[in-house]
């Protein structure tokens, strides 16, 4: 009999915790869209009494923070995260391909997002907590300050951790190269956040993805509503069974090709992917929902940002959590996002100068 009690005890509890997983899990989806709806990001202004001042001398102002100093607390950071997988024992994670160019200030806070919010599921696993939220930001008001501040944020998430483990040794922080340029600190955050997807737990799923994936499909929609007499319909893509995270990584870098030229006709900065490299890396490793959720993420901050030069736009509808998901509906829903594109393109290249009406 308390064998069967305990046992029934341990469902109970699993049930929970997935429970639990799925509500965290929906507030993240729906807190992120509501930032990003309103053009606006996350920023942490929150101090922490181990939290260093720049090493440059710096005062964390606009007027002083620069790339530089950014990259210096990306560093630290990624040092402190070292120190925690040795402590876990974790696989330390390969070096990632080069495969964007040219970023710009939206993309490498989008990047800086994405890792706040990676760094606190870790934290809250590992301590029960969950951080500050940061204040909002406009994305067509970012500066290197704001990077920082969400870089920070995360460093003081990650403080947490290392606390809660005991781990005693002092990580300084190294000043970084003056001539340090956004390109340089999205690929180092890029491969922060790939580590910290082999620390967590509960690692990030295609539940997460589709989240994204629709979210930057909502965000395509009122950017084709700028053309009200287009009479866009499109036809409902076909359920394909069997894809896995690659097939929708691959589909994203397609969504992405055609986005960058929409980006190119309308005179919009976004950063510029290197299709054969991205390809190569869809075919030539092994990809997880975590790596697809990056590129998820990077087309949203991309169509956010288009979105904030319309001179008038509203907030979108919160994206509900999905539930359950599998790779193949992502799939479906990636390619409902590539017609929509497709379409957008089109339209474009007859009214170049559609976002100035």
């Amino acid at each position: 009999m308390k064998f069967r009690v305990t046992q029934e005890g341990m469902r109970i509890v699993d049930k929970a915790e997935k429970r639990i997983q799925a509500i965290m899990c929906g507030i993240f989806g729906v807190t992120f869209f509501f930032m990003a709806g309103m053009g606006t990001g996350l920023a942490s202004n929150v101090k922490n009494p181990n939290e260093p001042n720049p090493i440059s001398g710096h005062t964390i102002s606009l007027e002083e923070i620069t790339s530089a100093d950014v990259m210096a607390r990306v560093q630290m950071l990624r040092d402190t995260l070292e120190l925690i997988r040795l402590e876990m024992g974790k696989p330390l994670v390969t070096p990632s391909d080069a495969i964007v160019t040219n970023v710009h200030s939206h993309e490498a806070y989008f990047q800086a997002l994405t890792l706040y919010h990676k760094a606190d599921r870790l934290a809250l696993e590992l301590t029960g907590s969950t951080g500050v939220p940061p204040e909002p930001i406009s994305l067509s008001a970012l500066a290197p300050l704001h990077i920082w501040k969400m870089v920070n944020a995360s460093y003081i998430r990650i403080l947490t951790i290392k606390e809660e483990l005991g781990l005693k040794e002092t990580i300084p922080e190294r000043p970084a190269d003056s001539a340090t340029n956004l390109t340089e600190i999205g690929r180092a955050i890029v491969q922060a956040n790939r580590q910290l997807n082999l620390l967590q737990e509960r690692h990030f799923s295609p539940s997460d993805v589709s989240q994204q994936v629709l979210l930057a499909s909502q965000y395509a929609k009122r950017l084709l509503n700028r053309f009200p007499t287009s009479n866009v319909t499109l036809e409902n893509s076909p359920l394909v069974r069997g894809k896995q995270p690659a097939d929708v990584f691959l589909r994203l870098v397609e969504c992405y090709a055609i986005l960058e030229e929409i980006a190119q006709q309308s005179r919009i900065p976004v950063l510029h992917l290197d299709l054969p490299a991205a390809h190569n890396v869809g075919i030539s490793r092994q990809l997880y929902p975590s790596d697809v959720y990056d590129m998820a993420t990077l087309l949203v901050s991309d169509l956010a940002f288009f979105y904030t030069q319309l001179k008038t736009h509203d907030s979108l509808k919160p994206i509900p959590y999905p539930g359950r998901t599998f790779p193949s509906l992502v799939y479906q829903q990636a390619t409902v996002l590539l017609h929509q594109l497709k379409s957008l393109e089109q339209l474009v290249t007859n009214d170049p100068e559609w976002l100035s009406r």
